[in-house]
């Protein structure tokens, strides 16, 4: 089993978000990329709180919803359930009553959460099947941005979950410090592509670039994302003064940087040795339940009983782990980089000792498993705030 990558063989269709705030681009982003030659067959389907502003010229309109637009794409708003859009368009595409497609691009509003939409992609059996989450690109206001993230949470959700961020209006008189703002970037999302947007152009990268250089389970892109996250934590840790934190805790190292106006902090792990299925499984489920909102986006590649296994999650959505075919290099270390809302790192490192946990023999009798109980509940306490004070306490000579 192994990490699956993009392919020009028939398959799940590749699916993109576009996402960011009002005012961030998004549309002039949409008209430069199907403008582009080269780029496919592309549907973009436009939230129903949005509007259609696509410049290219309208050619039909084959089925109520959607329009052609030149060049052989598709433009679709939607006026309910996306999973039913989706649904509705392979059902057209099937029957011949729309012209096939490569790509599909979701455009959000401006106002939205992504993690909804792809909670969809992920976890609905009946788009999963049909369609595959490719890229999230996020448009970043560089007049507006810094404003809007101490305002708005989602903003810092869009930020949080992209695999690129393009910024826009960097070239205006009122745009802030670029380091300042790419400082802010990195804090909140370590690992994605920072790239400049002008007039809806990415400086350096081609429509294909965009298109095809981001499968979210594609391998090169995750340990890139990986990396980056890694060696983003490390530099702030020392420039802030903070290197000496990053410390071994019982054979693991650690280190976090806050962004403490935003509420957002990123940390860095490494833990030696090999891992347990089950006890993945365990840690995982309370992981999902009990911190999946402060969860903004994390990354890992896991020594699951000397297999590489690579995990994707954002807030309660944990995708499922894929086997990599091979260990990238030399490293079997676990390394986890996490992006949260508020400080969960506490906790979250404590948790980790459960990894270890094995199947426990059968019972010979069936009933109640004390000892498995006191398992779950020693699990669960380590997500708990505070609960180090209190099993320390507990342990206290009278």
């Amino acid at each position: 089993m192994h990490i699956p990558t993009a392919s020009s063989t028939p398959g799940p269709v590749p699916l993109s978000i576009v996402t960011g705030f009002l005012g961030s681009g998004k549309t002039t982003f949409l008209n430069w990329l199907l403008s582009q030659p080269g780029t496919g067959r592309i549907v973009v389907v436009v939230n129903e709180f949005g509007e259609i502003g696509l410049d290219h010229q309208l050619i039909a309109t084959p089925v109520e919803n959607i329009v052609l637009i030149e060049g052989g794409c598709l433009c679709c708003e939607v006026r309910g359930d996306l999973v039913q859009t989706l649904r509705d368009l392979r059902q057209r595409r099937d029957s011949g009553q729309i012209p096939d497609f490569d790509q599909v691009v979701v455009e959000t509003t401006g106002l939205s959460n992504p993690i909804p939409i792809l909670q969809t992609v992920l976890c609905d059996e009946s788009v999963r099947d049909d369609y595959r989450l490719h890229r999230i690109v996020t448009l970043v206001d560089a007049v507006n941005s810094a404003a809007q993230m101490r305002m708005h949470p989602e903003a810092i959700r869009q930020v949080a979950v992209a695999d690129l961020l393009l910024v826009s209006k960097r070239d205006l008189p009122q745009a802030g410090d670029p380091d300042l703002l790419e400082a802010e970037l990195r804090a909140i999302n370590p690992g994605a592509a920072l790239v400049t947007s002008r007039r809806g152009c990415p400086e350096g990268l081609s429509a294909q670039d965009v298109l095809s250089g981001g499968d979210l389970h594609g391998q090169t892109a995750f340990l890139r994302w990986l990396q980056a996250g890694e060696d983003q934590v490390r530099r702030a840790m020392q420039a802030s003064g903070q290197a000496s934190l990053l410390a071994p805790t019982g054979g693991m190292t650690s280190l976090s940087h806050a962004l403490r106006p935003l509420g957002i902090e990123s940390f860095a792990i490494r833990r030696p040795g090999e891992i347990s299925s089950t006890g993945l499984v365990m840690w995982l489920n309370l992981l999902a339940t009990m911190k999946g909102e402060h969860l903004l986006r994390l990354k890992a590649i896991l020594n699951v009983e000397g297999r590489p296994v690579a995990l994707h999650a954002a807030q309660t959505i944990v995708h499922e782990p894929v086997q990599m075919a091979e260990w990238p290099g030399a490293d079997r270390d676990s390394r986890i980089v996490v992006i949260s809302r508020g400080s969960i790192r506490r906790e979250f490192e404590r948790s980790l000792e459960h990894l270890d946990q094995r199947v426990p023999e059968t019972p010979s009798k069936p009933g109640f498993d004390p000892a498995a109980y006191q398992r779950f509940l020693n699990l669960a306490q380590a997500f708990t705030p505070g609960a180090e004070r209190t099993a320390d306490a507990s342990t206290e000579t009278p």
